[in-house]
């Protein structure tokens, strides 16, 4: 058995990416641009640090999984710079054998079993599958073909083909769309664990709140341009929507002077922590709060 990994993929050093232009940018992209049926569906400017968690926001239509599918080299840009570890992805192994995508529908044959799909691939990448089969719970399964899976299950079986050939950039279109509330918190820990142990992340996702607590930056894109590119504390910062449930609701407006209630709670706009300096000083006891998320933020950049 292959005893490279033990649990998880080991730590690596840092590659020089080949480009000036790319040193320390694991996905440049500048003026990207596709069309399709003559019509141009994204126009993008954006990078993706080494060792980043980076959630790729947009709603439906904004060019997310049309962006995916150029990082992975399966669909060629119509014009601009694209560098994945310095180098046009579009056909290119080199590129290719450094990175796995995973997809919300998985590619390979739906009646191929489980078992025979991960051989197949440890053959491919000189790998033993059996040490990734236990960890993400998958000997059971061996048997099964991939179209008796439950949807996580699919999805573990994606996973485990993805980390055989031990990649530095996982690539992931919307991979929890269709998980159970479990699915989607083990599929999270999972990938804290990757970038924990050095691989780069680049995800798109509708659910918000998963993305808040998995990633370090953010892409916002709508109508297939860029509207925000940074690190998610810079985008959070700053005066915000603080919704606010207090004891007193009146008083705590008299105190904070602008505000207004919905429903219970009170919702004003500011810097957080001197919005709860001034109603502890005027003695308002504060019983809940939640401070703006990546879903307000969303609506704001969608509508840029």
């Amino acid at each position: 058995m292959d005893k490279r990994r033990s649990s998880g993929p080991k730590p690596r050093p840092t590659r020089l990416i080949s480009s000036l232009s790319t040193v320390n940018i694991v996905i440049l992209a500048e003026n990207l641009r596709k069309t399709l049926g003559g019509r141009e569906v994204v126009n993008l400017t954006f990078h993706v640090e080494p060792g980043s968690v980076t959630g790729l926001v947009g709603p439906n239509g904004a060019g997310k999984t049309v962006t995916i599918k150029m990082i992975s080299g399966i669909l060629r840009k119509s014009s601009g710079k694209l560098e994945v570890f310095g180098q046009d992805p579009w056909n290119n192994p080199k590129v290719h054998e450094r990175m796995s995508v995973i997809f919300a529908t998985p590619f390979y044959p739906r009646e191929i079993k489980v078992g025979e799909l991960l051989r197949d691939l440890g053959k491919l990448y000189g790998r033993d599958p059996r040490e990734l089969t236990e960890e993400f719970q998958l000997t059971p399964h061996l048997q099964k073909r991939l179209n008796q899976l439950s949807s996580g299950l699919l999805q573990r079986v994606q996973l485990v083909a993805s980390l055989m050939k031990d990649p530095e950039l996982l690539v992931a279109d919307e991979p929890t769309s269709n998980l159970d509330p479990t699915s989607r918190l083990q599929f999270q820990e999972i990938m804290k664990r990757l970038n924990g142990s050095g691989v780069t992340i680049l995800i798109s996702s509708h659910i918000l709140s998963e993305l808040e607590r998995l990633v370090s930056h953010v892409i916002f894109i709508s109508r297939g341009e860029v509207t925000f590119s940074g690190r998610i504390n810079d985008v959070l910062k700053g005066e915000e929507e603080i919704h606010l449930l207090v004891d007193d609701p009146e008083r705590a407006l008299k105190v904070l002077g602008k505000g207004t209630r919905e429903g219970g709670y009170l919702r004003v706009m500011g810097n957080f922590r001197e919005i709860v300096d001034l109603l502890d000083d005027a003695g308002v006891k504060i019983i809940n709060s939640r401070r703006a998320s990546l879903d307000e933020v969303f609506k704001k950049f969608s509508s840029a």
